[in-house]
This record gives C-alpha cells, sequence and structure tokens, in this order.
C-alpha cells in the first residue's frame, strides 16, 4: 500500500511539472480515471495491493522494452527524460491488458459475480428502458423487431422468477444467466460508444462536466473486467474452426454451461423486495426517460452500482416495520411529482399517430438534410425520421420548422465550437423555442452546460413565431 501510493504521489508531481512545461498531460485524465476504476475494482477482487504494484511495474517495464525495441536505441536517440515520457504514455493499455489477463486466469470465479434473481429483474428493467429510451420500439425494421421480441420474452421469463418460487434448476439458472450476459454486453458496448463520443476532460472548462465525465471513466474501469467476462461467457459458444460442433466443442460447450450455473445463486428473492426494485428504479428511469436528465447509459451504470447497496441498508432497517410503507410513499410522492412536471412539456411522451400523409421527392430531399443536421444529437434512423413526418397530418408545416431550426443550429455552431453534451442542450432548446418563446424556452430547458446569455445568442437565429404542438 505505502509503495503504491508513493508512486502515485510521485507521478502526480512529475505530471504536474510535464504539464506545466509542456501543457498536456502524460496520461489524459479520463484514462486516469478509468485506471482508477479498475485499480479499486482489483483491491476489492484480490484484497492485495502488492498484485496491483507487481502488475504496474511490470508494464511499465514491458513499455520501456517495446520502445527500445521497435525504436532503434530511443534511449539514445531521445534521451531518458523523453523515453520515461513515451514509457508513462504507452503504460495503460498495456497495464489494461496485463491485468485482465492475470485476472481472467488466477481470479475466475471471484470476477464471476452471483447472479441473483433480484439483479436479473434489474437487468431486464433496464434494457427495457433502453430500448424504449432509444425509441427502437417504433423501428420497422426486421431484425430490430426480432430482437426486441427476444428480449421482451426473456425479461418476462426473469420477472416471472423474480415474482413466483419457481424452482431454479439448471435449466433455468443457465437462461438467466445468459440473458444477463447479453444485457450487460450489450450497455457495455453502448456505453464505450457514448464515451467515445465525449470530448478530452483536458478541453472542458466546466467543472461539473469534468466531475460527471471522469465519473463515467471510473465505472467503466470498475465494470470493465466484468464485461470482458461476459464477453468470454457469451463467445465461447460459438464455434472455431478446429472445434467445429465435434467432442472437444460439445466438452467446452459443457464446461462453459457449469460456469453460467455456478454463478446462479439458489437464493431466491421475496415478491415484495421485487416489487420495490421496479418502483424505485422504474421511477428513476421514468423520470430520466421525460426529462433526460442525465445520459441513460450512466443512470443505468449507475443503478447497477447503487441499488444493490441501497438495498442492503433497506435489509438492514426491514425491522422497523414503517420502512416499507414510507417508502412506498417516496415513490408514490415522487410519481405524483413527475405528473405536475410533465404537465409542461414533453414531446417524446406523445403517441405517435399511423402514416396519414405521402411525401414529395422535395420533401424527402429536405428531410434529409434536416437529419444529417441533427444526427450528431438525435440518433434516429433516416428511415424512422422519414416515417414521423408521414405522420403528421401537415408534413410541409412541420418540415418548414424543422428546416428553420436547422439553419439556427448550424448558424450558431458555426461561430462557436461546443461538445456534444452541449449541442444535444442546444438543440433541445431550439426545439422549445420552436413551441414557445425565447423566455419560455430557457426557462423550461433546465439548462446545464449553456449560460442564459448562451441560450439567448441560440435562440437569436431563430426568429419564426412559435408554433404550440397540438395533439388531437
Amino acid at each position: 500500500m505505502y509503495l503504491f501510493v508513493s508512486g502515485l504521489l510521485f507521478y502526480i508531481v512529475y505530471d504536474t511539472y510535464i504539464k506545466v512545461t509542456s501543457g498536456s498531460h502524460l496520461i489524459p485524465i479520463n484514462v486516469f480515471a478509468l485506471l482508477a476504476g479498475v485499480i479499486f475494482e482489483s483491491k476489492r477482487i484480490t484484497n492485495r495491493w502488492i498484485m496491483v504494484v507487481i502488475i504496474a511495474i511490470v508494464s511499465f517495464f514491458i513499455a520501456y522494452a517495446f520502445l527500445n525495441l521497435i525504436g532503434e536505441s530511443l534511449n539514445r536517440r531521445q534521451g531518458i527524460v523523453l523515453m520515461l515520457n513515451s514509457s508513462i504514455t504507452i503504460w495503460p493499455p498495456i497495464f489494461l491488458v496485463l491485468y485482465f489477463i492475470f485476472s481472467l486466469l488466477f481470479y475466475k470465479y471471484r470476477i464471476i459475480p452471483k447472479l441473483t434473481e433480484g439483479i436479473t429483474l434489474l437487468q431486464s428493467i433496464a434494457v427495457i428502458y433502453w430500448v424504449v429510451d432509444y425509441r427502437l420500439i417504433n423501428s420497422d425494421t426486421i431484425f430490430i423487431q426480432t430482437f426486441l421480441i427476444i428480449g421482451l420474452l426473456f425479461s418476462l421469463y426473469s420477472i416471472f422468477h423474480a415474482f413466483t418460487n419457481t424452482h431454479l434448476s439448471h435449466t433455468h439458472k443457465l437462461i438467466l444467466s445468459i440473458w444477463s450476459s447479453i444485457i450487460m454486453l450489450l450497455f457495455a458496448l453502448d456505453n464505450l460508444h457514448l464515451i467515445d463520443q465525449s470530448e478530452p476532460v483536458e478541453n472542458i472548462e466546466n467543472l461539473q462536466e469534468i466531475l460527471y465525465l471522469g465519473l463515467q471513466y471510473f465505472l467503466l474501469g470498475i465494470s470493465s473486467i466484468y464485461i470482458i467476462q461476459n464477453f468470454i461467457l457469451l463467445f465461447r459458444f460459438l464455434p472455431l474452426p478446429w472445434n467445429f460442433f465435434n467432442s472437444k466443442y460439445f466438452d467446452k460447450v459443457r464446461d462453459l454451461k457449469d460456469d453460467h450455473i455456478y454463478r446462479y445463486s439458489d437464493q431466491q428473492v421475496s415478491p415484495l423486495h421485487s416489487l420495490i426494485c421496479i418502483l424505485f428504479v422504474g421511477t428513476i428511469f421514468s423520470l430520466n426517460y421525460y426529462h433526460q436528465i442525465v445520459p441513460k447509459q450512466f443512470l443505468i451504470w449507475m443503478a447497477f452500482v447503487t441499488f444493490p447497496f441501497l438495498f442492503t441498508i433497506y435489509n438492514h432497517l426491514i425491522g422497523k416495520k414503517n420502512y416499507a410503507y414510507l417508502l412506498l410513499l417516496f415513490l408514490f410522492i415522487s410519481c405524483n411529482n413527475k405528473a405536475e412536471k410533465i404537465e409542461k412539456i414533453n414531446p417524446n411522451n406523445i403517441k405517435q399517430n399511423e402514416v396519414v400523409s405521402d411525401l414529395t421527392s422535395e420533401q424527402i430531399e429536405k428531410i434529409k438534410n434536416i437529419h444529417a443536421t441533427f444526427a450528431e444529437v438525435d440518433k434516429s434512423s433516416l428511415e424512422q425520421t422519414i416515417t414521423d413526418f408521414k405522420r403528421d397530418l401537415h408534413p410541409q408545416d412541420e418540415i418548414e420548422i424543422w428546416m428553420q431550426m436547422a439553419k439556427a443550429y448550424e448558424a450558431y455552431l458555426s461561430k462557436n465550437k461546443k461538445n456534444l453534451n452541449e449541442k444535444k442542450e442546444i438543440f433541445r432548446l431550439i426545439l422549445s423555442r420552436s413551441m414557445m418563446n425565447s423566455e419560455e424556452a430557457i426557462e423550461n430547458s433546465n439548462l446545464k452546460y449553456l449560460s442564459k446569455k448562451q441560450a439567448e445568442e441560440v435562440l437569436s437565429f431563430y426568429n419564426s413565431a412559435p408554433q404550440p404542438l397540438i395533439v388531437e
């Protein structure tokens, strides 16, 4: 522990010097947050700091040796300082690879977390929220529709087990474990995509956003080894060219099935606990769906990390008879508050009409331009966007509104460089402005990244009269 802290302090002092002299960190802050998450989880798994220190030291010497090998004695050509800096720069990926290999080889069953019906229920609720928030239920693609049907069946299967005392046979455990692996891998890929879009932390001036992105990377570091483990638990089902459905393949599958069954607990959750899980997590997800407070990926991972801890507290206090009723009362009040806020404006919660209009080639061309303009902040496919305009009784009027929005969006960004979160807020602000005056739009947008002055500048590019949304 002392050696680890000493090394960390040395790096902080040295990196501060490099930042002052060169203007950049040796290890980007976001990567450092990722490493912090990995090291934190390593300590929890192994309960030994010495293993973290050994892997860190070995990784550094490998990085140093690798640079010498490919650089034809970089030590002589660049000097010891540049050699040291280069070794530190490429150290993180080498450390991560060695750590993952070490953990998978020597701590296999400690990093395969025990699953329960409650955890699978939480994951199923999260994936339902994920699908709804991405508006995949509106997709006309056969592949996505098939995926949704299969996912719904698995989710109902996990909900059924959470609310009944059905015996957890080996078959039930295997199905629930595979479903859990699929969910975690899906969320991992989506979370990686979200983080990949984020601007480097060093380029962000807002302290709140720096802490928020740092927390995202820290959570990714904590979950990274489990992400890899879930990937392996699924990938090993695939036959390889040298054991394509032969005896070795079926032996491997039997062992893999045992791994899935082994990690699923025989302990069953009570229906009351399952109900509390759905009410509590469902309320949080619903509030975020309507108000888009934080990205869905961040909220889902936070739920996975924090809800088991909160439930531990609940179990500790369950002896107090009125506790469960107070919790339900809190959830009821939260739902009432949510309903009051929804009355203001919820464009994402409006029930869509059937297709009622045809579009001309000129209108479709305009819609393509609109879709291209907002593609970065609105992940709807072009096909879905065209279908949405076809659902409008007066598509030409709606297209003109969106064309004005696109012009305002592009005009502001042409003069102001913004990161993705700021662009999303600009988009929501202009969307609100299309339905109300500037003052109301700013008031109802709950600005997190833009100042009021910046918001007023954004809306100065939108001069059309507001067109309130009419629901018939």
